[in-house]
């Protein structure tokens, strides 16, 4: 992992590319064309959405009308803010400390994934079911691919619940995978990510914060970096800080670990059967899934033909799953061919999305 500052140098230094990004940029609202065209992080707009919705989802709590056990429930609502986020408006007041704290926990994601995410996942109770951990898996961006394989294992495994020991566990193993699959060191993904969300390179984003270290810029008394506290508002579990969530329907009497109790595993053998493209159902109506796609090849596709950006390769599952023919899917994935995309991975994404066709 690169070398991390202290919380108040970070901070400091997200104030620092909070001003920069809003400076000059005011609309009446902000919607979500407005933030993608003028932040460069992703993460950092699922962050936004994700203080935005975590509100919503609060009120439509506190009215206690429904089962929050429901896993159905969960599913839907994560559906509902999908549609809605489509809708989003936002004040400039409004956005400016959620932008702050996005680009904070942006940066600490970059640069400790598997606690930060542990503590977002996980930061009231111990475990999640599995709509919850997905539901929660849609704001992750950034090492995206730790939940997207936790996710997948605990589904073929039939499990029901996703817990911290199942990913303080896995999650280094996971990363191990991903550099022996794509040949890039974890460090390597860190320091290209945070220059594109930093738009400086490595050098001067380090330089940066020794010159913040050095003035002693800490902001006292800081929300978000009260480490003595405990507490971090934004990284909080939000079903976990609801009343009488604290077992979850069907865990009761579980192991802390319900991985170690379901099978004997070895982790190349785990991933590598997890990742394999499942048989499609007949009944199936969504050619295209991430789930359908191995891990290595999803890594291939993402950085050789997308151009390092995940969002861009999920919509494109999205628009192929609304295409009628194979002729039409092939002329999409020609549409997305630019002067940085790989030849030959472009040729083996064509090739797995027409046989998509055949089956």
């Amino acid at each position: 992992m690169v070398s991390s500052p202290s919380l108040s140098v970070l901070e400091s230094y997200a104030k620092e590319l909070q001003r920069t990004w809003l400076t000059g940029k005011v609309f009446p609202v902000w919607n979500l064309t407005h933030l993608r065209d003028h932040f460069p992080s992703e993460q950092v707009i699922q962050l936004i959405l994700f203080q935005v919705e975590s509100k919503a989802l609060s009120a439509i709590h506190e009215v206690g009308y429904w089962d929050w056990k429901d896993g159905q429930m969960t599913a839907w609502l994560g559906e509902f803010f999908s549609k809605a986020q489509q809708r989003i408006a936002i004040s400039h007041i409004h956005l400016s400390p959620l932008l702050h704290n996005a680009i904070y926990h942006s940066l600490r994601i970059l640069l400790d994934p598997t606690s930060t995410w542990a503590q977002f996942y996980f930061g009231q109770r111990s475990a999640l079911t599995i709509e919850e951990f997905s539901f929660y898996s849609r704001y992750v961006v950034y090492f995206d691919f730790i939940s997207i394989a936790l996710l997948s294992y605990a589904r073929r495994n039939s499990l029901s619940v996703i817990d911290r020991s199942l990913w303080e566990e896995k999650a280094p193993r996971i990363l191990s995978m991903y550099e022996e699959e794509t040949q890039e060191k974890v460090e390597e993904y860190q320091r290209r990510h945070l220059e594109k969300m930093c738009q400086q390179s490595w050098d001067l984003i380090q330089k940066r914060w020794q010159i913040l270290k050095e003035e002693g810029e800490d902001l006292i008394g800081s929300v978000v970096t009260k480490e003595s506290s405990g507490s971090d508002e934004l990284l909080q579990n939000l079903f976990g800080t609801f009343s009488g969530a604290g077992q979850t329907k069907g865990s009761e009497g579980r192991p802390q670990n319900p991985l170690l109790s379901a099978i004997d595993y070895e982790p190349r053998r785990v991933l590598r059967e997890q990742f394999e493209v499942p048989v499609r159902r007949v009944e199936t109506l969504r050619r295209f899934e991430l789930d359908a796609i191995p891990i290595h090849k999803q890594f291939i596709y993402i950085q050789r033909v997308f151009d390092g950006d995940p969002t861009a390769f999920r919509q494109a599952l999205d628009r192929l799953n609304e295409a009628a023919s194979a002729d039409e899917a092939r002329a999409l994935v020609q549409a997305w061919k630019t002067d940085k995309t790989d030849p030959q991975a472009l040729i083996e994404f064509e090739r797995w999305v027409l046989s998509r066709f055949q089956n």
